[in-house]
């Protein structure tokens, strides 16, 4: 073949492979990256959803003004650094029961599987259940501190209660997320060389040697994804909080995360440019702190 044949070819291939992904592409441009403008000029706007686009007026960077002096965004974004927490916590937790299935223990698949079936049940379904669990003073948690000996004017409220609601949506997410983590983690350490351990038990050392010197080194890589995307679902989180909140159950803000008061903002008060310049401020957070994460990652994945 020539050299003018093969040019031709590969045009040919070219325009063929352009045709195959046109109609993804027009997707992405239209519904992704238009929203995503869109969504940025709506921010420098007084806009009510409900009025039509041409209702809109232009007000420049008041939105975000509004939004920093404003303290349902600071008491928000507290509450969403509070369920940062549920990140490292749920990666010690999933670390440690991947590293015990990873052995040979009957069974082992079946408890995998079970403990990763809350991460694909439905929201609603894991809310409803977690709601009646919860429950002050007849929920089997409650119940069972009682029978320990917990004096009922010491038991948590839970969702009921402003001071434990977040804990609770916390431990909610801890389990949810947790079968997913493991999962990444089992990957991870099916990767691992068995020669490291090997040589590990000819010098002497013990099985925590070996998880604490090898195991927990090797799955950094695992670790650095694992934190990027809880901390992103943590902070995208709204579902959730929407489902164990239903008109707000007289909280205020003080039960709310970012996402959800973009919700709120967005279709129950119809302040559309404000809630617009919402999620601009959590992108950026978001984008914030993942690039951190991406920076530290060099001096700590190995």
């Amino acid at each position: 073949m020539n050299h003018q044949s093969l040019a031709r070819t590969r045009r040919a291939d070219n325009f063929w492979g352009f045709i195959f992904i046109l109609p993804n592409l027009v997707g992405f441009l239209v519904f992704t990256l238009g929203g995503i403008l869109f969504s940025l000029g709506m921010s420098f706007t007084d806009w009510n959803l409900l009025r039509g686009i041409d209702k809109a007026v232009f007000t420049g960077f008041t939105n975000y003004i509004k939004l920093f002096v404003s303290p349902d965004f600071w008491i928000c974004l507290r509450n969403n650094l509070f369920l940062l927490l549920s990140v490292p916590i749920s990666i010690v937790i999933a670390v440690i029961i991947a590293a015990v299935l990873n052995q040979s223990i009957w069974g082992k698949s079946g408890a995998r599987a079970f403990i990763f079936l809350p991460y694909v049940t439905n929201v609603v379904a894991v809310s409803t259940v977690w709601r009646a669990l919860f429950h002050p003073s007849a929920g089997p948690i409650n119940m069972f501190l009682k029978w320990l000996g917990v004096p009922g004017e010491s038991l948590p409220g839970w969702l009921s209660s402003t001071k434990w609601f977040l804990p609770a949506v916390m431990i909610i997410i801890i389990w949810q997320n947790l079968g997913y983590y493991m999962l990444m983690y089992s990957a991870g350490l099916q990767n691992i060389p068995n020669d490291y351990y090997e040589a590990v038990s000819v010098d002497g050392g013990s099985a925590f040697h070996k998880f604490i010197y090898i195991t927990i080194p090797m799955l950094t890589p695992v670790t650095f994804v694992v934190a990027i995307l809880g901390v992103i679902s943590s902070l995208q989180m709204w579902l959730l909080v929407q489902v164990l909140t239903p008109g707000g159950r007289g909280f205020g803000t003080a039960s709310y995360t970012l996402s959800y008061y973009i919700y709120r903002s967005a279709f129950i008060d119809y302040r559309s440019g404000y809630a617009a310049a919402l999620s601009w401020i959590l992108c950026f957070i978001t984008l914030g702190i993942t690039l951190i994460q991406w920076t530290g990652q060099k001096k700590w994945v190995i």
